[in-house]
């Protein structure tokens, strides 16, 4: 899921001085409104064992991975989610426009580290933006978390299932060029190609999109995307994407909530091909791993014997401690995204209950160089469009970068005004090879991890998403050129601070530590090499679990 200035303002989220003077009424817990909308996550979570060979932190595409195979090794795992189990339904609403979307967003907007005396400060549009977006919330643990930092936004999913329930699908490899990069010859390309990247697709299930559908009015603005992107030169292809198409084929027919078709926001009506329904399940299904939801971990330290302690919380779906509990594990798998696992980590190492971890723990990190254009096009009408990435192409003329039509749901200010004339506007999202570094500290002042960003740290991402943009809309048979560019302002692609062969090994052993492993976002080298992040997070994880499981350890 990506947000932009723009296309916040064309949901109609209230003007950055309307929402700081709506901050104060941010709702409280409203009690017994959830439970009539959603009372499945509200079932009480059986309590997981209080010693495990195994504990995974976070179930997104690391976690998934890493529970699966060392269920599948005879290794008796304990899943640790700190959001809900959030059920799936072809015709039902389950994610509104209410607290079911943000994790507790009033504690968000709260957040000391933005106070005149934290560490942290941000730019605008993104806080006043997203204040407009959060305004009025209940405080609730809904699916995505908002978090705030020095020159940065950050969101990340909260759920079983992790990122898989709220990125758009995209599935892809990462290309030679974009990955040697970055990788730098750590990770060999020919054997992620030949093995991982296959395994890994399998195991997602991602395909492209089927002729039938994509012949389908709902998908104008890919094939729109398509033959622009020819005539300015591109060579375009089918992006794979983790959707399950006969629900697709449901939706056009009638037969299940239009989610994936309108480019809706949040889905829920199994459209979206998340981990719920390929790894989880099948870890599930060894008898040796357990998902326990609603289980936030807040520190971790280390016996002498090597035995990993954790102090869990175990809370409702409106936040409240429900009870402490003292887990133990001899082997400890972190994969609770990048902006998780370095919360654990940086504090832990900087507090002392992990002192051995080295100084590239927090360090290397990177938003994946990601932004947007809108590109209005001539010879095509208005008309509701997809959230599915149906087809990419690489740019090769500068810094390596893929682009493919993205999801709709956030059409910036060109959409409205083409709309007039009946005339369509196509999204597509660019991920560009970028150096740009932050790095996650800890601040005991406020007991927080805050990532320091370089200010106008995009600069090169967004001279190269317009440099894409232009040469598009020159062949886009529109009288004028009509482009916008819209940078993230709230990153989702989190990629690096325990990363590959600096923090860890080459294999995610987290240096320092026996029985440790980083093997989610964060061991990526700040950048997934001009692709989405999530078939190589999998990827890897496959790669490197089979290495562990292989050695032992």
């Amino acid at each position: 899921m990506k947000l932009s200035a723009a296309s916040m303002a064309a949901a109609g989220i209230p003007s950055l001085a309307t929402s700081l003077a709506g901050t104060a009424s941010a709702a409280p817990r409203r009690y017994g409104r959830y439970e009539k909308l959603v009372p499945e996550i509200f079932r009480p979570v059986p309590a997981p064992r209080q010693h495990s060979e195994a504990i995974v932190i976070g179930s997104g595409f690391g976690g998934a991975v890493s529970a699966l195979r060392l269920a599948q090794a005879g290794i008796q795992t304990t899943v640790l989610e700190r959001g809900s189990r959030w059920p799936h339904d072809p015709r039902r609403e389950i994610f509104g426009a209410d607290g079911r979307q943000y994790w507790h967003a009033p504690q968000s907007l709260a957040d000391d580290s933005l106070g005149p005396n934290g560490p942290s400060s941000l730019t605008i549009p993104a806080y006043g933006q997203a204040i407009g977006a959060m305004t009025g919330i209940d405080d609730f643990g809904g699916l995505a978390e908002i978090s705030w930092h020095h020159n940065a936004g950050l969101i990340c999913a909260a759920a079983v299932g992790g990122g898989s329930n709220i990125y758009i699908g995209i599935t892809v490899a990462s290309r030679r060029e974009g990955f040697d990069a970055v990788f730098r010859g750590l990770v060999d390309h020919d054997e992620m190609s030949r093995l991982w990247y296959p395994k890994a697709m399998a195991g997602l299930g991602a395909t492209v999109v089927p002729d039938d559908i994509y012949a389908d009015r709902h998908f104008d603005n890919g094939r729109d995307f398509e033959r622009v992107a020819k005539a300015a030169g591109y060579s375009t292809y089918k992006a794979e994407g983790n959707w399950n198409w006969d629900v697709v084929r449901d939706e056009i027919a009638g037969r299940a909530a239009p989610q994936t078709i309108t480019g809706a926001a949040y889905n829920s009506n199994r459209s979206l091909n998340s981990l719920a329904f390929s790894y989880l399940p099948r870890a599930e299904a060894t008898g040796k791993a357990t998902i326990h939801p609603r289980h936030v971990v807040q520190g971790i330290h280390v016996e002498r014997s090597g035995r990993y302690v954790l102090e869990v919380d175990y809370v409702s779906p409106y936040g409240d401690v429900l009870s402490r509990r003292t887990l133990t594990t001899d082997r400890l798998v972190l994969a609770a995204g990048s902006l998780g696992t370095n919360r654990l980590l940086v504090k832990a190492r900087d507090t002392g209950t992990l002192p051995n971890l080295n100084e590239y723990i927090g360090a290397g990190w990177g938003n994946n160089g990601n932004g947007n254009i809108d590109v209005g096009v001539g010879r095509s009408k208005k008309g509701p469009q997809s959230a599915v990435g149906t087809v990419a192409f690489y740019d090769t003329s500068g810094p390596l970068a893929r682009v493919v039509v993205n999801g709709s749901n956030g059409l910036g200010p060109l959409d409205p005004v083409l709309a007039q004339a009946n005339t369509s506007v196509f999204k597509a999202g660019i991920t560009s090879i970028d150096p740009t570094r932050g790095k996650f500290e800890y601040h005991a002042k406020n007991d927080r991890v805050i990532l320091d960003w370089p200010g106008n740290g995009n600069s090169h991402v967004d001279d190269n998403c317009l440099r894409i943009g232009h040469k598009l809309a020159a062949h886009a048979d529109f009288p004028v050129e009509a482009v916008v560019y819209e940078p993230d302002v709230l990153w989702g692609h989190m990629c690096g601070g325990a990363t590959l062969g600096r923090a860890s090994d080459s294999f995610g052993r987290v240096k320092g530590y026996k029985n440790l492993y980083a093997l989610d976002g964060s061991m990526l080298p700040g950048s997934a090499g001009a692709s989405n992040p999530s078939l190589t997070i999998t990827a890897l994880a496959e790669r490197n679990m089979a290495e562990i499981v292989s050695a032992g350890g």
